[in-house]
């Protein structure tokens, strides 16, 4: 028996907010000027090189690019869970108008899942082998100060197993007698268990086969709206992201390239790398055909100076050799790193 079902109870984990699924699209995190870098001997590799995004409550944006380019550090970053080497160089990451960058650890430590919360990619390397779901759950609570009676564990265990499409009784398995797809979503269970305001999947489909992918992707849009939270879906697949979210960035070399909502960014993509990025994917009219994206990512220890897709962009000018251009609104609601588009409106 856990010190959580003795406890009399003080507060309620699934209860302790009201949903917010009908309040206004106002910023629930914003994003500003981040740079991270991981220090060796070589000098830093600079993963994040000044990235600043905005998230809307309710919103999904996506993240997007080659390995490499930055989005799992970004993740990690906005739950200061950068260790060494790597150090948050500077940036400001604000949730509901408090930087994080300025609580203490222990303040921190209390954001995290009760306030945003982090769905790994690798369920078994996010689940402890040795406990059982309901376990893992519980000492969720336990950790952020959160108690109620005995017999209202089991309920509330059931309804978090419930919304994210697992029987009760599955609370009571370890992580290996679940398949991956059952181990992912209770992941997702443990991560919503807190009612966070931001979700971050990182990759949470990786490994899975395209109809339990399809499932996992259904259980975060559902949860998301009985939640009102807001997600950041990371990952490489452009098709998923056309399917499941509102806006997209598409990171390259520790930048931002774009930033446009979904539709607009595969109806008219702006930036050669989102436009290269696109057009890889697998086509009904050129089928046996296959696109790929020419040269590789550069080193971060030595980016290119200027534009770093400089080298692989089929559209490069004079200019993207020697001056970088800034990630800058060049349409409605459409903010491109690029210079081709300077000229326009």
């Amino acid at each position: 028996m856990t010190d959580a079902e003795t406890r009399p109870a003080t507060s309620a984990p699934w209860n302790s907010r009201e949903s917010a699924t009908s309040a206004p699209r106002d910023t629930v995190l914003d994003v500003r000027d981040l740079h991270v870098y991981y220090h060796t001997s070589r000098g830093p590799a600079k993963a994040v090189n000044g990235v600043s995004f905005t998230l809307a409550r309710g919103e999904v944006l996506g993240l997007v690019g080659e390995s490499g380019s930055g989005k799992s550090t970004i993740a990690l970053s906005l739950l200061r869970l950068i260790k060494p080497p790597g150090r948050i160089e500077r940036g400001q990451l604000f949730l509901d108008g408090r930087d994080l960058m300025t609580l203490s650890e222990e303040a921190m430590r209390r954001v995290r899942l009760g306030e945003i919360a982090m769905v790994a990619q690798g369920a078994m390397n996010s689940l402890n082998p040795v406990m059982r779901i309901r376990d893992q759950i519980i000492d969720a609570w336990v950790d952020h100060g959160i108690s109620t009676h005995r017999s209202e564990i089991d309920d509330r265990i059931a309804e978090l197993m419930r919304r994210v499409g697992l029987r009760p009784e599955d609370a009571h398995s370890f992580p290996h007698e679940l398949s991956g797809g059952m181990k992912q979503r209770a992941v997702i269970a443990i991560a919503i268990s807190l009612r966070p305001k931001v979700i971050i999947a990182d990759e949470p489909t990786s490994a899975l086969d395209v109809v339990v992918q399809r499932q996992i992707m259904e259980t975060l849009s559902r949860v998301k709206e009985e939640l009102g939270a807001a997600v950041i879906l990371i990952g490489h697949d452009m098709g998923l992201m056309a399917q499941s979210v509102d806006r997209l960035g598409v990171m390259y070399a520790g930048e931002l390239a774009e930033l446009s909502p979904m539709r607009d960014i595969f109806k008219d993509p702006m930036h050669p790398y989102s436009r290269l990025l696109i057009a890889s994917l697998p086509s009904l009219e050129r089928k046996g055909s296959r696109r790929g994206i020419p040269g590789l990512p550069p080193s971060l220890l030595d980016p290119p100076a200027g534009c770093p897709f400089h080298p692989r962009c089929p559209s490069v000018m004079d200019r993207c050799r020697v001056q970088r251009p800034p990630l800058e609104l060049k349409r409605e609601d459409r903010l491109v790193a690029c210079h081709l588009f300077e000229e326009r409106p």
